[in-house]
């Protein structure tokens, strides 16, 4: 049985961890020092030892977030190949599954506005970076049948050429394309 939408139930939440229960003892000594000091009319030395137990908590969470959990986790990794924490996960996608993930985004079919503006970039790419013309003519007229009425798409204009079978892009088959369909050009309009 799991929790309940109710709250009868808690969930034990994260086990404990070495730096937990440091920084748990070192809060509450903190805190006991502080409410002791107050208590017995302003006692300088349990004000003194306090501030010494919240400066040692402070430089514990530091310690152990910039040096001790990144240095056990390097040593784990080194001795067992696997860490402690899960590794940073790669933030910047690199140039190739950009362009998988924008033909991606044409083949589903996804949203107009993300339809459209993965066309216009994939346009962008096959025209300045790959250098291949019919395959930029060939997003920009899946976008144009797709969405005829688009204005962002007004500015392409398409020409006489005919285009190879995209396949991959178009997710479809060469017999679903009419072959007597030709363009010239998918670039911007001046």
């Amino acid at each position: 049985m799991g929790a309940d939408n109710h709250g009868c139930m808690k969930s034990q939440g994260e086990p404990y961890s070495a730096g937990k229960v440091v920084r748990r003892i070192l809060a509450t000594a903190t805190l006991v020092l502080l409410a002791a000091a107050i208590l017995v009319r302003n006692e300088p030395r349990l004000f003194v030892a306090s501030a010494a137990c919240g400066a040692i908590w402070w430089a514990w969470d530091l310690l152990w977030g910039h040096v001790f959990a990144p240095l056990g986790d390097w040593v784990s990794q080194q001795l067992m190949g696997g860490g402690i924490g899960a590794l940073p996960p790669q933030t910047r996608p690199n140039f190739e599954e950009v362009v998988q993930l924008l033909e991606g985004h044409l083949q589903r079919g996804t949203s107009r506005k993300v339809d459209l503006n993965a066309a216009i970039r994939l346009e962008e790419i096959y025209r300045t970076v790959k250098k291949d013309p019919a395959r930029a003519r060939a997003v920009i007229r899946l976008a144009k049948e797709r969405y005829p009425d688009a204005p962002e798409l007004a500015r392409y204009e398409l020409g006489d050429e005919e285009d190879e079978w995209l396949g991959p892009i178009l997710g479809g088959r060469p017999e679903e394309l009419d072959p007597g369909e030709t363009d010239q050009g998918a670039g911007p309009r001046p």
